[in-house]
């Protein structure tokens, strides 16, 4: 792919929401983010914190479903929203688990966003 060539592709990922397929979305978020050659600390970085998205959007004390995230590469920014069926009947985020996520998400990305039930999650890296 030429340096200044505008991309705009959506991959989509479908996981059950258990930890053990947390490793799927990692492997998937670095081999995406190495393709569009972005640099190792950036592909570390998103690698992090889509598993700090993983673990944020978890519910063990839920009821099982799924984590759906949909990477979408607009140019140099690579765009990632993961949304959970998990704990659907839960309306509220862990307040523990939302600080977590959020002082390792913050020097990871450029932009990140949390909905209030913590069901959703939106990270934003432009690469540099």
């Amino acid at each position: 792919m030429p340096e200044n060539a505008a991309r705009h592709d959506e991959i989509k990922l479908v996981l059950p929401a258990e930890p053990e397929y947390g490793r799927l979305a990692r492997v998937t978020t670095s081999s995406l983010a190495i393709r569009l050659r972005f640099p190792y600390p950036a592909v570390e970085d998103l690698r992090l914190a889509v598993d700090e998205a993983i673990i944020l959007l978890l519910r063990p004390e839920g009821d099982p479903g799924e984590i759906t995230i949909r990477f979408t590469v607009d140019g140099d920014t690579l765009t990632i929203d993961a949304d959970s069926t998990a704990g659907s009947h839960q309306h509220w985020v862990d307040q523990g688990a939302l600080s977590r996520f959020e002082a390792i998400v913050a020097d990871t990305v450029d932009s990140f966003a949390v909905d209030e039930s913590g069901h959703q999650v939106h990270l934003v890296k432009h690469r540099a």
